[in-house]
């Protein structure tokens, strides 16, 4: 019986897919059988709304063990014990021709000439060995899992410029709100305050740093920005929760110049007032993903304890039952991130 793969197919459908393991991997390739593969809101929202979706996104987040090298092959070996990054910049593709590596046109693993029918919903796939990172000793597999939606913070909070002494409010505290709400504070941040309806992940949000967490009417959210500014409100708003709406409520809470940066991606249509942006001279700006480079930081940071997962992933579930926990996560929603283990 061959091997299984799930992938999202349309609005409510999780398609399992026959997949077969080469008995050797492609010139440039390894073969990975998964460890952990997290549930990322994005495959859910696929899964409700049934838009067109790259079957190797689903399930993008994984760790794993490397189980054979294909030829060429000289910085990874069997039994190694490796995380799902994006592919390094192709140097070739017009993007990069004009100096912007960040944006290459093949950064993706589904870009690739040999992408996978299928992401990591599944027990073993064959990716290019460029695509991959190592994990270090200290590191776990559980960790590794959640090393892509840690970049996907880490590049947003670059791109947002926070310098030591910032103030930072945030808005959402699911998985990558409290990835974001973590590097602020490497980068310098020496406040992070955080809005969040939940009031368990507000808890979890002050377990890993948050120097408050409000719902998001609580009056003293205004009066806690405030004291700590000296009323001048927050430098950098993070738009973590995929509620357009926020955009426009955010600007409440920013300082005359402050940055807005938008990591969420709702798809649905939302209405902003330009306005309100310009009376205070924000800079919005947007986060699309994430650099090669900056997984080998990530790493590191979770290595020496920077960035924790305590709280962020709460439930291991097998690979058999993911239909049922889809429909479960789309009627109740999560905590925060579930991993999926292939072996169960």
């Amino acid at each position: 019986m061959l091997p299984t793969a799930y992938v999202i197919s349309g609005a409510n459908e999780l398609t399992a897919v026959g997949t077969s393991v080469p008995e050797a991997p492609l010139p440039g390739h390894v073969i990975v059988e998964i460890a952990f593969t997290g549930v990322c809101a994005s495959d859910i929202d696929a899964y409700r709304k049934g838009y067109p979706y790259s079957p190797t996104l689903s399930g993008h987040e994984w760790s794993g063990v490397v189980a054979a090298v294909g030829e060429g092959v000289v910085d990874l070996a069997v039994g190694d014990r490796v995380s799902r990054t994006t592919m390094p910049a192709c140097g070739t593709c017009k993007m990069c021709k004009v100096g912007h590596r960040d944006l290459c046109d093949f950064f993706s693993l589904g870009s690739q000439a040999t992408a996978p029918a299928h992401g990591a919903y599944t027990s073993h796939i064959q990716v290019p060995a460029g695509g991959l990172i190592r994990l270090p000793d200290g590191m776990s597999l559980e960790e590794g899992a959640m090393l892509e939606p840690a970049a996907v913070a880490y590049h947003a909070v670059r791109r947002s410029r926070v310098e030591a002494g910032d103030t930072v409010l945030l808005v959402g505290a699911g998985v990558i709100g409290l990835f974001t709400m973590q590097v602020a504070r490497v980068f310098g941040a020496t406040d992070v305050v955080v809005v969040e309806p939940d009031a368990d992940r507000r808890a979890v949000a002050l377990g890993l740093g948050a120097t408050a967490a409000f719902a998001p009417d609580d009056p003293a959210l205004l009066e806690t920005l405030h004291g700590l500014t000296d009323g001048r409100g927050a430098d950098v708003a993070y738009e973590c929760a995929g509620q357009g709406s926020s955009l426009m409520s955010m600007v409440t809470y920013l300082r005359p110049g402050g940055r807005l940066m938008m990591i969420s991606a709702p798809t649905a249509v939302v209405e902003v007032v330009p306005a309100l942006w310009t009376s205070k001279e924000l800079d919005v700006q947007t986060s699309r993903a994430h650099s090669r480079d900056e997984f080998e930081v990530l790493v590191r940071l979770f290595e020496r304890g920077l960035v924790r997962t305590t709280g962020v992933t709460t439930e291991v579930v097998p690979l058999s039952t993911l239909p049922q926990v889809f429909e479960r996560i789309v009627e109740y929603g999560a905590a925060h991130r579930v991993l999926v283990d292939p072996r169960g």
